[in-house]
């Protein structure tokens, strides 16, 4: 265990210094039908690209791209358990397009626009914890633990994590996106609204701390803020 108590709790990512702006701004594209979420996404995920190939090479990692498959409901032939709105497993971003559809459709159409921005960057978190070894050293870490209580709290560390390298990549990027005024209010919420909240299993971690997170790493847009294995478990209950 040692090497992944290290791996999570030493990782080189968090020495990186401060994410280089992708310099992309929003998509223009609206949701408004599943060509047009997949559009926004793919375009997003170019610009994660952008800002976080040069970060996990200077930690020393080997970057790759995932993929990305944008679905309708819960048709996606994936051999995973696309649970949520938004998954991240084996190397593959999927987003269930119907949801963003009935979003921008039904509700406020920024708010909409900012939950996407966040969950793209979310996942794309689960992504750089995979390239840099912390997904799997969690999971390992996981594991071992005994009980139930301990496991979610594992758990909670790797989603929160994940929250706050979203907020770490709208940081770097909010001069060109641009993260501000409304946009910025309709985030904020966002992310002060999500985890456990309709969550019993409690997997992700409480509304208060999933905002203290994703908004630390808004505010230093460097992946040394995010760093929740080391925090107390107050913090990532």
């Amino acid at each position: 265990m040692a090497q992944e108590n290290r791996l999570v709790v030493q990782n080189r990512l968090y020495k990186v210094g401060r994410l280089p702006a992708s310099r992309c701004k929003e998509p223009t594209v609206r949701p408004t039908s599943l060509a047009k979420v997949r559009a926004y996404y793919a375009q997003a995920l170019g610009c994660l690209n952008k800002a976080w190939a040069p970060a996990i090479r200077k930690a020393g990692y080997q970057f790759w791209a995932p993929q990305l498959q944008v679905y309708s409901g819960k048709s996606s032939t994936s051999p995973c358990a696309l649970t949520s709105t938004a998954v991240y497993c084996n190397g593959v971003i999927y987003m269930d397009g119907n949801y963003d559809i009935k979003n921008y459709r039904d509700s406020d159409p920024m708010w909409a626009r900012a939950t996407m921005a966040f969950l793209i960057a979310h996942e794309y978190g689960h992504h750089v914890q995979a390239m840099t070894g912390i997904l799997v050293a969690s999971d390992t870490r996981e594991g071992y633990l005994n009980g139930s209580a301990a496991q979610l709290t594992e758990s909670r560390r790797r989603e929160l994590q994940a929250s706050c390298l979203s907020g770490v990549y709208l940081g770097a990027d909010k001069q060109f996106f641009p993260a501000r005024g409304s946009f910025l209010d309709r985030w904020k919420w966002t992310v002060r609204n999500r985890g456990d909240q309709w969550n019993p299993t409690r997997s992700h971690g409480n509304k208060t701390n999933h905002g203290r997170w994703s908004l630390r790493g808004f505010e230093a847009a460097n992946p040394s803020a995010c760093n929740t294995f080391t925090a107390k478990p107050a913090a990532v209950s």
